[in-house]
């Protein structure tokens, strides 16, 4: 089950896709500003991306650019 939160004022997205029992065990960012955690057995439970706000308003001028 997928489970979402989106912070407007930080502008914070957390998809958390592992089992609701699952436990953190820390995370690599992968991307600027773009996070995977994982659970205690180094799978991946969850993704967060930072500065969601300013990736969205740049995404259509990237967009008509190609």
């Amino acid at each position: 089950m997928i489970r979402t939160t989106y912070d407007p004022a930080a502008g914070v997205l957390n998809v958390q896709f592992g089992p609701l029992q699952a436990k953190s065990d820390g995370h690599r960012e992968v991307a600027p500003g773009v996070y995977v955690e994982f659970d205690t057995e180094g799978q991946p439970i969850g993704v967060e991306i930072t500065s969601v706000s300013l990736r969205q308003a740049a995404a259509p001028a990237k967009a008509a650019a190609e």
